[in-house]
């Protein structure tokens, strides 16, 4: 599973972005404990097909939107 991107949200937190099968985006927390370093079950994985990728980037801009709005 190829890593595209990884974005730290904390000391022991990343969001890693990362491309399945060619078909399909997974966003999925990583995390390093003492106990435990790697994936967790939060995140979500996005199909690249059926306008599902264009939709998503839709969403992306109306939060961007929202977002620069607040700042």
């Amino acid at each position: 599973m190829p890593k595209i991107e990884r974005i730290k949200l904390s000391d022991n937190q990343d969001l890693v972005t990362s491309l399945v099968d060619n078909e399909k985006l997974d966003l999925r927390i990583f995390v390093k404990t003492d106990n435990y370093t790697g994936a967790t079950k939060r995140g979500f994985r996005l199909y690249l097909f059926d306008n599902n990728w264009t939709e998503f980037k839709k969403l992306l801009d109306k939060v961007d939107v929202i977002y620069e709005e607040k700042v």
